[in-house]
């Protein structure tokens, strides 16, 4: 059974998650990682979204793979996203699930990177973020941009990874969300 949480983490068996949780105890947040599978469990995924009364931050975290062998999540992932008291944030494989979900083109990165640095705007601010990934979302089967953020009305997600230590204004990443659940 999952346990009441301000943030709960989707931990798709990627060490990076634990640096996720790592930053954002220093907002002093009641925080749970929950392996994907057990999360989405019929049993505990029905529990969790009926149970849902104060605002709630869901983060669908990094992890290796492809977001394809997670199709069987969209509906869940819809539900969170449709529910007024959640706020939905993807990083990474979680933003290429949301991509995926949303009728997005999932493609090999035009610069794959593992550990590498890349320059965002973000906010009015050029800000370097790093990066881990292969795969990134298009905006179309043949488009060329690849989208490194995502917004929406109670959520966002980044191809890159804002927890890490190579990420310049890491706050900037999570004040949505950390606003959201105040």
């Amino acid at each position: 059974m999952l346990d009441k949480a301000k943030i709960y983490i989707i931990d798709f068996e990627d060490s990076f998650t634990f640096n996720i949780a790592t930053e954002l105890y220093h907002y002093e947040k009641d925080i749970i990682v929950v392996p994907h599978d057990e999360f989405f469990s019929k049993k505990n995924f029905l529990h969790f979204i009926n149970n849902i009364k104060t605002p709630t931050a869901v983060i669908l975290g990094p992890g290796p793979g492809s977001p394809d062998e997670y199709q069987n999540y969209f509906f869940n992932i819809l539900e969170m996203r449709n529910h007024p008291q959640i706020f939905l944030m993807g990083i990474c494989l979680g933003h290429q699930i949301i991509g995926l979900m949303d009728g997005l083109s999932i493609r090999p990165s035009q610069k794959p990177m593992h550990g590498g640095q890349v320059k965002i705007n973000f906010e009015n601010i050029n800000i370097l973020v790093q990066r881990y990934n292969s795969l990134a979302v298009f905006e179309s089967t043949k488009g060329q941009k690849e989208l490194q953020i995502r917004q929406w009305d109670r959520g966002i997600s980044y191809q890159f990874h804002p927890e890490s230590i190579g990420t310049e204004n890491r706050h900037l990443f999570f004040k949505d969300l950390l606003d959201f659940i105040k």
